[in-house]
């Protein structure tokens, strides 16, 4: 019996982005080829050393935060630090390398740079020479650590990273623009008057969303608080429905429904965890969020205006750069203010129409086929 088509998809567990874009891109592969094997890791269960995606968040949201900032973007830093890394990456990964000559994927696709630049040292040579790696960039700018050669191609989210990639030596045939990689429930058009029913809310109100589950520590903390503190403000302005999707932190739930019992308006909703992203989204007028890429692109699926909210850093402040140059989105560095940028936000109707009209234009919901036609395409070759 023949074993079937292997292809591997690798992530970090640094946020779950670089994950959702992985699973993703997984699910339209498994259309595509129904009978292949088609796995889903994640790159730091491979380590000699287990590293919490948690630790690794809190190690760039930290002190060391400037200087992540300032090495983030920078190309030639990258390049330097991945060339003396590169062995001792190999060596605390080998069991990526040993787990790919086991299994022989017909192809790599990364949504991660460690994941990336380990693949492109596991098929430089030997058996699996000549397997195809494919990148896949979940924000809106590119750090400086993804690999400059070995990669067969590269997905990224828009026009300006297929520039910076060919300032950087990346041959033009070699980039893809698919956008980033969203669930499979933000290609569906949405009803936006029925998704309002189903989560109980008026046709007629305004509705302010903040996306507030992430459980990474440093600025997300910072931005939980904020919103605590800001709901009251929040909950004061007229004809508006503040919902907020804590996720799967109930600890911070309950101080939220706890907060909102003393206001007395009966318009704070706290949603929870949500299946239903999509639909939330698309009941909403405002999406409140830290500038993440892979939430962000999943706004702009939904032709959801955005308040984005700091501090920010490395890939936060690129994606913040070039949402608000496209004029999808509105942002304020200090989360204290939240209450004050979503009320001169909702007080310009004619801004927030030209910023659904601007995240329709830059809306990629079906960046996960494009990818994963992509890869159909080399195993294919």
């Amino acid at each position: 019996m023949t074993n079937p088509t292997t292809i591997a998809l690798v992530h970090a567990s640094v946020g779950s982005g670089h994950r959702i874009a992985a699973e993703s891109v997984a699910d339209e592969l498994r259309r595509i080829f129904p009978l292949a094997r088609v796995e889903v890791l994640d790159v730091l269960d491979f380590g000699a050393f287990r590293v919490s995606g948690n630790a690794a968040t809190g190690a760039f949201t930290g002190p060391s935060a400037p200087l992540y900032d300032a090495m983030w973007g920078n190309a030639a830093f990258g390049r330097t630090a991945m060339a003396l890394s590169r062995p001792l990456l190999g060596l605390v990964y080998r069991r990526f390398a040993t787990w790919l000559a086991d299994n022989r994927p017909a192809a790599v696709v990364t949504t991660h740079a460690l994941a990336a630049n380990l693949a492109v040292r596991a098929t430089r040579s030997g058996a699996l020479a000549g397997t195809p790696v494919v990148a896949v960039a979940t924000d809106f700018g590119l750090h400086g650590f993804w690999p400059r050669h070995g990669l067969t191609r590269f997905c990224v989210a828009n026009d300006a990273e297929a520039d910076e990639l060919t300032s950087r030596g990346t041959p033009g045939s070699d980039i893809v623009v698919t956008g980033i990689p969203v669930r499979a429930q933000f290609t569906v058009p949405i009803d936006r008057d029925a998704a309002r029913a189903r989560f109980d809310i008026g046709r007629n109100q305004r509705v302010v969303l903040a996306l507030a589950g992430a459980t990474q520590p440093g600025p997300y903390a910072k931005f939980k608080a904020s919103l605590a503190v800001s709901l009251p403000a929040a909950a004061s302005l007229p004809n508006t429905t503040v919902a907020v999707v804590t996720g799967k932190d109930k600890a911070f739930a309950d101080e939220l429904r706890s907060r909102v019992a003393g206001f007395g308006t009966g318009n704070v909703r706290v949603l929870g965890y949500v299946e239903d992203m999509a639909g939330i989204m698309a009941a909403a007028d405002l999406g409140v969020v830290k500038p993440g890429g892979l939430v962000t692109a999943e706004c702009l699926a939904v032709d959801l205006p955005m308040a984005l909210m700091g501090p920010v850093v490395g890939q936060e402040r690129a994606n913040v750069r070039s949402l608000i140059a496209s004029g999808a989105a509105v942002f304020e560095e200090d989360p204290r203010r939240l209450a004050e940028i979503v009320r001169k936000t909702l007080a310009r109707p004619d801004r927030l129409a030209r910023m659904r009209e601007k995240s329709l234009a830059l809306a990629r919901p079906h960046a996960a086929a494009d990818v994963a036609s992509t890869v159909a395409g080399l195993i294919g070759e």
